[in-house]
């Protein structure tokens, strides 16, 4: 071999590893896509999301003051010295007591704070739980929205292939004279157009992830597959309670729990107004004689027995029953919506969005055939075409919303999603 044809074959081979290596680098720096399901996305929300920490700490908190509700009183001390005059005998002269007072809770006063703080710690749980509902729910709703982002993109990218490929083939038909610059030029205006579309869908994709990973706790989005199925319509979960199934909706419970906190109100304030007993027992000397001291004192309820508190105690019973009776009312409402718009979207897909895609995607297919065999015109052609896209869209749109809606309804019926 001469040593041009070896030194051609060497520089060949360089520029070959150098490709080789280049390709291996860009592949290993771009990062791989994995598999997000919907519960792959809520369990990284519960882990990651700031405010599921702190209502738990909230938890704990209410614990540690159900804890401190249930502690009596503290005994509390004397010591006490009187007739003390200077340079008196004071082992004689002067008379001493020492004595321990405890207050004795009579009242029910304890039970009513134990009573108080065990509605605090339901209430901390049920605020958790709402909470972690809602991060659920809004999760969910995030995801399935960039299903459909995502959906859309795709079908945006197929527009643009499919205009490029019809205007290359247009382009040669145009040099060939076989066809008027003007079609052209509008055949240039909808492949724009199919491209401004594809540059928005990839911005709202972008938007959407951007909203995911915020619900998730990320502070920006990682290389997601989203595996859930667009196209399958997931049915709705039963609910536990079929007659009601609102009433194991969390705001419900909030509600029936307020009353239980109300009523645990309103013992405390009947308990504020009645006396408590102070025992006292101890020692005394006087006049160097050693005796014992016991005694009690009570507070006379004559005139402030809390009265006033009582009274508003009542009435907060009497509020919290009617917010109750609110909140079934708005449960019930939103369950009957939810259950409209469900069973209205289902329908929708079912019956007429699928039909219509199927004939707006035949209808085009019949018409690029008859178009390359001169049955139609091009005007006739972008119609089909138009009308494709059109459709396309609001069956994408229509099956975003009906995934939306089961959401919505299993919320309604206090499932999670």
């Amino acid at each position: 071999m001469s040593p041009q044809k070896t030194f051609s074959v060497t520089v060949s081979l360089l520029a070959l590893g150098i490709l080789v290596l280049g390709s291996l680098r860009a592949w290993a720096d771009e990062p791989l896509a994995r598999d997000l399901s919907l519960r792959d996305a809520i369990t990284t929300a519960l882990n990651k999301r700031p405010e599921l920490v702190a209502s738990g700490l909230g938890q704990q908190a209410s614990s540690q003051w159900r804890r401190q509700a249930a502690y009596i009183p503290n005994p509390r001390v004397f010591y006490q010295s009187e007739n003390l005059r200077p340079g008196g005998d004071f082992s004689q002269n002067v008379d001493t007591y020492a004595y321990v007072s405890e207050v004795l809770e009579v009242s029910g006063k304890r039970a009513a704070r134990i009573s108080v703080a065990d509605s605090a710690v339901a209430r901390s749980q049920l605020s958790f739980e709402q909470q972690k509902r809602l991060v659920e729910l809004h999760v969910a709703q995030a995801y399935w929205d960039v299903v459909r982002l995502q959906y859309q993109r795709a079908l945006a990218e197929q527009n643009v292939t499919y205009y490029r490929e019809i205007l290359d083939y247009q382009q040669k038909r145009l040099n060939e004279g076989k066809l008027a610059e003007v079609d052209v030029m509008r055949l240039r205006l909808e492949e724009a157009r199919s491209e401004a579309s594809l540059e928005l869908s990839r911005l709202s994709e972008a938007e959407g992830q951007q909203r995911l990973a915020r619900e998730m706790g990320l502070p920006k989005p990682e290389s997601w597959h989203l595996s859930e199925s667009f196209e399958v319509l997931n049915e709705p979960r039963l609910p536990n309670d079929v007659n009601h199934p609102e009433q194991a909706r969390i705001e419900i419970r909030s509600a029936q729990q307020a009353i239980d906190a109300a009523r645990a109100n309103l013992l405390s304030q009947k308990a504020q107004g009645r006396p408590d007993i102070d025992t006292l027992f101890g020692y005394k000397r006087t006049a160097g004689l050693n005796t014992m001291i016991a005694g009690l004192q009570v507070n006379l309820p004559l005139f402030d027995r809390n009265q006033g508190a009582v009274a508003a105690a009542r009435i907060d019973v009497e509020a919290s029953r009617a917010n109750l009776a609110a909140a079934q009312l708005q449960s019930e409402s939103e369950l009957e919506l939810a259950r409209m718009v469900y069973e209205m979207w289902k329908r929708q897909i079912t019956e007429r969005y699928r039909p219509l895609l199927t004939q707006a995607i035949d209808i085009a297919t019949i018409g690029r055939s008859a178009y390359r065999e001169g049955g139609i015109d091009f005007l006739r052609l972008l119609d089909a075409e138009k009308l494709r896209v059109d459709t396309q869209s609001s069956w994408v749109d229509a099956l975003g919303n009906y995934h939306q809606s089961v959401l919505a309804l299993q919320y309604a019926e206090g499932l999670e999603p």
